[in-house]
Formats: C-alpha cells, sequence, structure tokens
C-alpha cells in the first residue's frame, strides 16, 4: 500500500498484536512517509496562515497546531501539523505529497520554502509505556512535555525533535531524526517497543476517531461536516449535509486495510458510506467510519447501499476515548519508572 507516494509496512506478522501492545504497553511506528516543508522569513507565518486557514497568531514557539488545507469549494483536501521552530520559522508536516508543491511554490518577500522530507525519519513511540522507553533511552526532561508541545532532546545519544503527539489515541511522542540516523535510533527504539506496521495503526487510528486524508477526504467534505471546524477558519460556503460517523458492523472477509471505490455521498436518509474498516480488538467485531446525512438522527438504523456492511450500529465517535482524555492526561509514573 502506498501513502503520500511511498510504500508502507503493512505489519510486522502480528497486526492484532501489535494494536495491543500499543494499547496496553508500547509499539513503535515508521511514519516516515509524512512530508515536511519549512518555511522561513518575515511572511512565514502569514503564507502558513493561508496554506492552511486557520489563525497561528497566539501560537508559541516549541508547540504544534493541527490545521486542515482546503480547496477553493472549501473541501478538506489535507490535514495538517505545523510545527513552530521560531518566530520566523514554521515546518508543515503532511501525508499528502501534493502539499509540497503546494508549499514550495509559495513565494512573498524574503520567503524561503525548503521541502526536508527527504533528509528526515519521523518515529511514533505510542503507548502508556512510551515515556519509558525513552527514560531508559536517556531521555530526560519530558516528562513534563505538554500534549502538542516539542523539545530538542538526545535519545540514545542521537538529536531529535520530539513532540508530545499521536495517531492511535495513546500518549506518546512523534519522534524526528536525520534519515542518516533513522537505522541507529530504529535499532534502540525496537529493541524496547513493539514494532508495529500500517494495519495496526489504521485500526488504533480509527478507534480513536482519527482521520486518514486518503480515505474520509476522498468524498468532497468540508472541516464542519468532518467536525473539526474547530481547527479551520474560514467560513463555510454551504450548510453541512453530511456528518462523520463511527459504527460497528459484521462482513465478510476484510481485506485491510480497507478503503472505499470511488464512494459517493448518502442519497438516503439512514444510508452510510463507509470510508474506513478495521477489526477492532476493542469492539471485538469490525469497526469503522463514514458519513451519513446531516440530518440522520443519532440512534437511526444504518445500511450500507454497497452491501459490504451488515448489522451496522452507530457507536460515540471517537469509539476509544470519546472524552479525548488519554493524550492529555499526567503520565502514570506507576508504569513510566520502571526500569525493564
Amino acid at each position: 500500500m502506498k501513502l503520500g507516494g511511498v510504500d508502507l509496512r503493512l505489519d510486522y506478522g502480528d497486526p492484532t498484536g501489535e494494536a495491543i501492545a500499543c494499547r496496553s504497553k508500547c509499539a513503535l511506528f515508521d511514519f516516515s512517509f509524512v512530508k515536511t516543508v519549512r518555511l522561513q522569513g518575515k511572511h512565514a507565518r502569514r503564507a502558513v496562515e493561508n496554506f492552511a486557514s486557520r489563525s497561528l497568531a497566539e501560537l508559541p514557539e516549541k508547540k504544534i497546531a493541527y490545521a486542515l488545507h482546503v480547496d477553493t469549494d472549501g473541501n478538506a483536501l489535507s490535514d495538517l501539523t505545523i510545527w513552530k521552530i521560531a518566530s520566523d520559522i514554521f515546518e508543515v508536516m503532511s501525508g499528502r505529497a501534493e502539499d509540497v508543491a503546494d508549499l514550495l511554490g509559495v513565494t512573498e518577500g524574503d520567503l524561503y520554502a525548503t521541502d526536508l522530507s527527504a533528509d528526515r525519519a519521523i518515529f511514533a513511540l505510542q503507548g502508556p509505556h512510551s515515556l519509558a522507553v525513552l527514560r531508559r533511552l536517556g531521555a530526560f526532561g519530558i516528562e513534563e512535555l505538554r500534549y502538542f508541545h516539542f523539545e530538542t532532546i538526545h535519545v540514545g545519544n542521537i538529536p531529535c525533535i520530539v513532540g508530545r503527539l499521536g495517531y492511535t489515541g495513546e500518549a506518546g511522542f512523534e519522534i524526528i531524526a536525520a534519515r542518516a540516523d533513522a537505522p541507529r535510533l530504529w535499532r534502540l527504539l525496537s529493541a524496547q517497543a513493539k514494532p508495529a506496521g500500517f494495519i495496526a495503526a489504521d485500526a488504533l487510528r480509527i478507534e480513536a476517531g482519527f482521520v486518514l486524508f486518503a480515505n474520509e477526504f476522498r468524498l468532497p467534505v468540508t472541516p464542519h461536516e468532518l467536525g473539526l471546524e474547530r481547527f479551520y477558519a474560514g467560513t463555510a460556503k454551504h450548510t453541512p449535509r453530511l456528518k462523520l460517523v463511527s459504527f460497528s458492523a459484521e462482513t465478510g472477509e476484510l481485506i485491510w486495510p480497507w478503503r472505499p471505490v470511488a464512494p459517493e455521498p448518502p442519497s438516503t436518509p439512514g444510508d452510510i458510506v463507509v470510508t474506513s474498516s478495521c477489526y477492532s480488538t476493542l469492539a471485538k467485531r469490525i469497526l469503522g467510519l463514514g458519513y451519513v446525512s446531516a440530518g440522520t438522527e443519532e440512534k437511526a438504523s444504518l445500511r450500507d447501499p454497497a452491501g459490504t456492511f451488515q448489522k451496522i450500529e452507530a457507536t460515540p465517535l471517537p469509539f476509544y476515548g470519546p472524552a479525548r482524555l488519554r493524550p492529555r492526561a499526567a503520565w502514570d509514573f506507576g508504569h513510566n519508572r520502571a526500569t525493564s
């Protein structure tokens, strides 16, 4: 499977076990398919704000902002993380390869844009024991690192940028290092945490209610229809016609990772257009994300017009951690002070 033009490692032999390890202990993911563009100069903030349709005026240094890139009709193309390195330096990360060309094409005054993607590796260390793993590798001083903040530290004597965020609903970190240091850093981390592939990452993010641009953005949907309007400063061009929901269901053999073929918006109330699906170890059945008509009642019966999924039941969105407290919560030092 390709994402952002890069072949993804789907698993390391046990995708279900990899997902369970992330929920119960710690798992290590390679997210180096994500592209990074650095914008630097007096007009950098304005250029990033225009691209992301979000104000960054109050964003402090060493803080990360989540944002959306939309087209001229206001439909989402990609989701982004924006890392403020300094007052005039921002790094924009996206899984959508086209965003690199768009950002490199921005020209304004003394603005300089640089593609850093080829020179970087991005690993995600996720799960309740992730802090303990970093501490064992000499990465101290990040115990108080707040959610969506980052710091420059050494992990096993390798210089890294470490941010407290992730794509699993668990407490954890994203770790950025020079590509030349990636093999050694992976060996150090994978000796302490279970390597996990995209199948596990896909299941975990579906449980946590996180969208994947290659799936949830395949329909023309606005930030409001995604339920992500709080990250978007633009004006809605029409009243939301769709809404993103979580569901559990039954189906035959699931080809995983699952992706819809040429999805069309639902035409009848109660129809659901499925955009993501996985086998969830938490739900003990198929779990997924999809779109229904905006007027569909919360407990309405749902049906898949394509006939792929049966016995569909709406579930809370997100299915895992509805209050989204887990990534923001204080570390459980009973686990993270462990030395083995």
